[in-house]
């Protein structure tokens, strides 16, 4: 009996059925937009590698925010955002907007039909603009959330976004604004003096998710989909994911095709899915990342690959042959890349999934 349609989706940025282990996350940031203007969580910044799953949270929580009646917009940091953003909101608060003035009557016709009209130079500002399309908003009890994803300090509209908000926040606008990056990114931005305010900002890491919440969401993704799985399949496919968001739903993807008709996936599905998945990862995630590091960075990951789960600094800096503070600049900016994360005072490992097993079955041709 033919089933429904793949419910998994390996797309960057797609929201799927089931958002592993960030339901905490979501309820803080719309209880912080019911709470009204001045909550901490309407200033908020979700910070990790690619595939770690800030694009899918940000459209989640868009969606939901839309639900409570809120307007969304969402914008990516780049040329032409600020503009993006005042035509989004006048489009999907048309019918709480008056329509954008450009013109005025200076005299009706006596003779002829019609108005003769004069064209206006408008002199304002994108502050001002949206100051009256928020005030308009507001007095019809709604409130406006921006989402932007890719935040960098390359951004000189971001900086502009930022500058406002802060404006809004002190006027007690009913705005928020959500912020998504790279770790290396938002590090950057942050240092900057001239985006202070964001520094005030909640920061939240997307970190790896549990295996339990993993297997909770493709237990039920898969169920609501009207399929089963085995428990075996469902444990490996959770190790599996490594807590990375994408890597759930590339190996969900790949599992449910094997035997898209079949009642039940299994333990063989699973492992079949695991190996597409991988050379999906090293396509999609794993070369692209390795052919970003500059070559003290290759060594220090090389370095790292000679120990188990979690590598001492210090060993590290030995079998690179460099000094300990040289080798701490590297492992500085890998951690602010995502690709490694600190594991207690002197420790550290890999925060992208595979990308170990990846470097230690090609380190002769790197």
């Amino acid at each position: 009996m033919p089933m429904g349609a793949n419910p998994f989706t390996p797309t960057f940025g797609s929201v799927p059925p089931e958002l592993a282990g960030r339901a905490q996350l979501i309820k803080d940031i719309l209880e912080g937009l019911e709470n009204g203007p001045g909550d901490p969580n309407r200033a908020s910044i979700f910070v990790g590698p690619r595939g770690s799953g800030k694009t899918a949270l940000l459209a989640a929580i868009a969606e939901q925010a839309e639900e409570m009646g809120w307007i969304s917009v969402n914008v990516t940091a780049r040329e032409g955002m600020l503009d993006e953003i005042m035509v989004q909101t006048r489009e999907k608060g048309s019918h709480l907007i008056r329509p954008e003035a450009s013109s005025h009557v200076t005299g009706v016709q006596i003779r002829g039909v019609g108005l003769s009209r004069e064209m206006v130079d408008r002199r304002s500002t994108w502050r001002s603009e949206m100051t009256a399309i928020l005030r308009e908003l507001n007095d019809a009890g709604t409130g406006l959330l921006i989402t932007v994803d890719e935040a960098a300090s390359s951004s000189e509209e971001l900086y502009t976004l930022v500058d406002v908000f802060q404006h809004f926040v002190r006027e007690h606008r009913n705005v928020a604004l959500l912020l998504a990056g790279l770790p290396h990114n938002v590090s950057l931005l942050l240092d900057d003096d001239g985006i202070s305010f964001l520094r005030r900002a909640f920061r939240h890491s997307m970190e790896a998710i549990d295996d339990n919440d993993v297997a909770d969401a493709i237990k039920e993704t898969v169920e609501n989909a009207g399929r089963s799985i085995d428990p075996k399949a469902l444990a490996l496919a959770a190790r599996g994911a490594g807590g990375f968001a994408f890597l759930i739903q590339l190996i969900g993807y790949h599992m449910w095709r094997q035997h898209p008709n079949e009642e039940r996936v299994t333990l063989e599905d699973v492992e079949n899915a695991l190996a597409l998945a991988k050379h999906d990862m090293e396509r999609m995630v794993l070369e692209p990342t390795v052919r970003s590091l500059t070559p003290r960075e290759m060594d220090y990951l090389l370095a790292m690959t000679q120990d188990g789960s979690v590598s001492q600094v210090s060993s590290i800096a030995e079998r690179m042959g460099v000094a300990p503070n040289n080798a701490s600049k590297v492992r500085k900016r890998l951690v602010e890349r995502g690709i490694i994360g600190p594991r207690g005072r002197g420790r550290v490992a890999f925060e992208v999934p595979m990308l170990k097993e990846y470097l230690l079955e090609r380190a002769g041709e790197l």
